[in-house]
């Protein structure tokens, strides 16, 4: 009877913490499927529709600023800026809001970083339990708002400022990303960030040099 109910204890607590985990693994295999290139995944495993409809208005505020509280007080050339800028983000989100669209939208960025800005993604080559933990770390929020729906922010790799908000919820025995928000935070350089910053100032940064002619700690000359 003790092996009973310590077996059904065993498989109950295994059973919680695969619960409250599978939501984040699942958002984690579709930045795989970004990567990786693998459109039938993303095609399970997302609702495109809400997330297009949630995904729009967040894109329109980060390229066009906050809606004006006075629509009357807004000239016309900058209604006319306006029309077009959102129109062009309704065609981003309707050209690469899509299974097939969001890798492309993926390997453009990666060329761009590597062969312009000579940004070479290193944690690439790591194993795949690494790169997952690296992941983890940037997930800021997470929670549970219903036993089928989950809520979580998770901070972008290159761009540490632009934070993802998005929405899981549980469909049948699968969870899918339903919702969508992109967000610019101000927020404070990582540990990583900061001992890197640290070490490009004490390279390229002398520091100033006192009444006596020495050089001061670079820690004292600057604040």
């Amino acid at each position: 009877m003790r092996r009973t109910l310590g077996l059904a204890l065993g498989f109950g607590i295994v059973a919680a913490v695969l619960y409250a985990v599978l939501p984040l693994y699942t958002a984690w295999t579709i930045r795989h499927a970004i990567r990786t290139n693998d459109p039938a995944h993303l095609e399970t495993a997302v609702e495109w529709p809400s997330v297009k409809e949630t995904l729009r208005p967040s894109l329109k505020e980060i390229a066009l600023g906050p809606a004006p509280t006075s629509p009357g007080d807004v000239g016309l050339w900058t209604r006319l800026k306006t029309f077009a800028g959102q129109r062009a983000v309704d065609q981003l989100v309707e050209s690469y809001a899509t299974p097939e669209g969001l890798p492309k939208l993926f390997a453009y960025g990666k060329f761009y970083r590597e062969r312009v800005k000579g940004q070479i993604d290193e944690t690439a080559k790591l194993p795949i339990f690494q790169r997952a933990t690296r992941f983890w770390r940037r997930v800021k929020r997470a929670r549970f708002t219903s036993p089928t729906r989950v809520e979580f922010e998770i901070a972008d790799k290159f761009t540490p400022r632009r934070h993802y908000d998005g929405v899981l919820e549980l469909r049948g025995w699968a969870w899918k990303l339903t919702e969508l928000r992109v967000r610019m935070r101000d927020v404070e350089p990582s540990e990583e960030d900061a001992e890197a910053l640290g070490s490009a100032e004490s390279e390229d940064d002398p520091g100033e040099v006192d009444d006596r002619g020495e050089q001061p700690a670079l820690n004292e000359a600057k604040p």
